[in-house]
């Protein structure tokens, strides 16, 4: 029994790692640090865990025990004392540090699924996002916020992930820890501009930014075959007084200029309809002489 269970132990060492228990000893148990612990014979022991941020394991018998500062060695020797206390005879304990392990990270505001997802230790931050979803319109990228507590306190920083998605810089990317929230805000309340008179769809649209004139008409559907695109008019008030500008828009676009008017939020913009256009004109030609050719044949029957 005695050579069965140095032999496994041996054997488990090199499953776990020769090399890495041996550097183990050299390096120290800091909060933070993910430890596998592996308890021959016991799976309901035998479990990754992290150290805390005061330097304890949330680990059976080891609840109050400070394991920072020391080496995965003494670690081990400490295991096996507390066991040999309740167990006989004394398990075959094994520990080393865990490359990947699972952490919990929150991810809420302008995301499809808002929650809280275990992934691992290892994942990219935009690939946590990824978990919840992250193609909300409304989502404003340049302001996503990472909130880690320590203690008593928090602290905030704020991702630029629309900057990552342009340069493709991971430098611009935290690191996850167990415990994270990310919170993804919404742009500022979105103001609106009214298109009005010949549109297809007129009505009120929002405008969280500025637009071209152009832009905004298309998004009520586009000029009618009766808009007058030569006098456009755009109106903004304000608690003082109210101004408007006429802005001739075939002028722009029969030119391919690129200066098209930019529209503001809150803006009031007025399609007219030409009184008489060309397609009118050729109709009304059309039933007057069909108007006319009846009454010829009609004065013939007489």
């Amino acid at each position: 029994m005695f050579l069965h269970l140095h032999l496994t132990m041996f054997a488990l060492v090199w499953l776990f790692g020769h090399s890495e228990i041996v550097s183990g000893q050299e390096r120290r148990i800091k909060p933070g640090d993910a430890i596998d612990i592996m308890v021959l014979g016991h799976d309901e022991l035998s479990q990754t865990v992290v150290v805390s941020s005061d330097g304890t394991l949330n680990y059976p018998l080891l609840a109050e025990v400070p394991v920072g500062g020391i080496t995965l060695q003494k670690l081990q020797d400490v295991l096996v004392a507390q066991f040999s206390r309740v167990m006989e005879p004394s398990p075959v304990v094994v520990v080393h540090f865990a490359e990947s392990y699972p952490i919990k990270v929150t991810v809420l505001g302008q995301v499809a699924r808002p929650g809280t997802y275990e992934v691992p230790n290892t994942i990219a931050f935009q690939a946590a996002l990824a978990q919840a979803g992250i193609s909300s319109p409304g989502a404003q990228l340049s302001q996503v916020k990472l909130i880690r507590k320590n203690d008593d306190e928090a602290n905030v920083q704020v991702v630029n992930l629309e900057k990552f998605h342009f340069e493709g810089d991971l430098s611009y990317l935290p690191s996850l820890k167990d415990g994270d929230i990310i919170t993804v805000p919404a742009f500022p309340l979105a103001k609106t501009v009214k298109v009005l008179g010949a549109v297809t769809k007129p009505g009120s649209y929002e405008l969280s930014h500025r637009a071209s004139l152009l832009d905004v008409i298309f998004l009520a559907g586009g000029p009618t075959d009766r808009a007058k695109m030569n006098d456009i008019k755009v109106t903004y008030s304000d608690a003082d007084n109210r101004h408007a500008r006429h802005f001739d828009l075939n002028r722009f676009l029969k030119q391919e200029s690129e200066d098209i008017p930019m529209v503001e939020p809150g803006a009031v913009i007025y399609v007219p309809e030409q009184t008489m256009t060309w397609k009118t004109i050729v109709a009304l030609v059309r039933d007057l002489t069909v108007f006319a050719t009846l009454i010829v044949l009609l004065q013939r029957e007489r």
